[in-house]
């Protein structure tokens, strides 16, 4: 499996906060069947982040994966961002100031607040423009997309692919988060599974399988192993997939009714 979204890196955001942690986590995900994991610590401008340097964070993962080829362990950690939503973000990913997923040109976004912005639409656009691709992270947290997980539609529409989190999907940040990335789910509206992961438990764990074998339930074996494979693959190294067309959520599936949209 390979994972997204993590923030492994110790001291340099609200994840890890030692080296020791940091090879903790990477063994527990390995020993969960994850392969590779994309280290996204938070960009400047939200306020998980401490520290944000490429030098430091090229010397973290080369300094965590050393350790875990010593120890033989068959994890590779790969460089990444989660990038604060900002009108500048075009100009910072051209002034090489933002990392991008491993070699490819993806991006992992999050959302300030957990709110669509109203120039979001024209954002995605120009970053589109300039060669990026978008990976819109954890959008089962969005207010606006609990009310009406519709509103999701034109960003799949036009190419931006949807990380929900495994705790989120097992139940663990709360029934209104799992029945939001249930509803994703089961609608097409999520492309990626990854564990968000910021410590050891009781800390949100970097694990993906138990998250896995729940959405095996509700959508089948093939296409949630695609969640945590053959699409995070293709966004790491660059490569086109073709995604299944989203299903709108009606009132029929209780959905709109239950949440008063």
């Amino acid at each position: 499996m390979i994972d997204l979204h993590s923030h492994i890196l110790y001291n340099m955001d609200d994840g890890a906060l030692t080296l020791a942690e940091s090879l903790a986590m990477a063994r527990m995900a390995a020993a969960d069947g994850v392969r590779v994991v994309a280290a996204t610590p938070h960009s400047p401008g939200s306020s998980g982040c401490r520290h944000y340097d490429l030098a430091l964070i090229r010397a973290r993962l080369g300094e965590i994966n050393a350790a875990l080829a010593a120890e033989q362990i068959a994890l590779e950690l790969v460089a990444g961002t989660e990038i604060c939503y900002d009108s500048d973000v075009v100009e910072r990913l051209k002034r090489g100031e933002l990392l991008t997923y491993g070699q490819s040109r993806t991006i992992l976004l999050e959302l300030s607040h957990n709110t669509l912005p109203p120039l979001l639409e024209n954002m995605l656009f120009n970053v589109q423009v300039a060669g990026y691709r978008v990976v819109l992270a954890h959008p089962e947290r969005i207010v606006e997309v609990q009310q009406d997980p519709n509103r999701l539609l034109p960003l799949i529409e036009r190419g931006v692919l949807m990380q929900i989190t495994a705790a989120a999907l097992l139940g663990e940040q709360g029934q209104r988060l799992q029945s939001a990335a249930e509803t994703l789910l089961t609608h097409g509206m999520a492309h990626i599974l990854a564990s968000d992961t910021h410590g050891l438990p009781p800390r949100r764990p970097p694990l993906l399988a138990a998250a896995r074998d729940r959405a095996a339930t509700l959508i089948g074996e093939a296409a949630a192993t695609a969640l945590v494979d053959s699409n995070p693959s293709a966004v790491l190294y660059g490569q086109h997939f073709r995604l299944a067309p989203p299903r709108a959520v009606t009132q029929q599936h209780g959905w709109l009714r239950r949440r008063g949209g």
